[in-house]
């Protein structure tokens, strides 16, 4: 009975994390979304984003603090939190894009370059693409420029 408890103990605790972090990140200002921190894309296919999928169509990608990406879709169905780590990039980006990599029918977005920032944004691999990472065919890389958002 003693591990299970632990683990309950663990769970809440990591539960209470995720929490603070998505509280802190839906408390920032919207004053904050300056050039160089929000851009916009027209992704013309589902993708993933984590374990989320998020439907076709423009979105509006912005850099909040600590790593963590904010998408939201032009339409406001669509919201999606992602913590990022720094992403391989010798250089300052010239161009806004993005980096998908296909598995099959499936799409998962990768890396978010952002014009005038010296990393890129790294997204961790969700289980769904793990799971296809095992299978034999090996994935795409898709590139798609995105513009500052206005």
């Amino acid at each position: 009975m003693k591990e299970e408890e632990t683990m309950q103990y663990l769970w809440k605790s990591m539960l209470l994390a995720v929490l603070t972090v998505v509280g802190a990140a839906l408390t920032i200002e919207p004053a904050h979304a300056q050039s160089g921190r929000r851009v916009s894309a027209n992704i013309p296919f589902d993708f993933s984003v984590g374990n989320t999928t998020l439907k076709a169509g423009s979105y509006k990608v912005e850099r909040l603090e600590s790593g963590i990406l904010a998408f939201s879709s032009e339409d406001g169905r669509e919201h999606k939190f992602a913590l990022t780590f720094p992403g391989d990039s010798d250089r300052e980006s010239q161009e806004s894009h993005l980096v998908f990599i296909r598995y099959g029918s499936e799409v998962f977005l990768k890396r978010v370059f952002i014009s005038g920032n010296e990393n890129c944004y790294e997204l961790p691999e969700s289980s769904r693409e793990r799971e296809l990472i095992r299978n034999p065919a090996s994935g795409t890389e898709l590139s798609l420029l995105i513009q500052p958002a206005r």
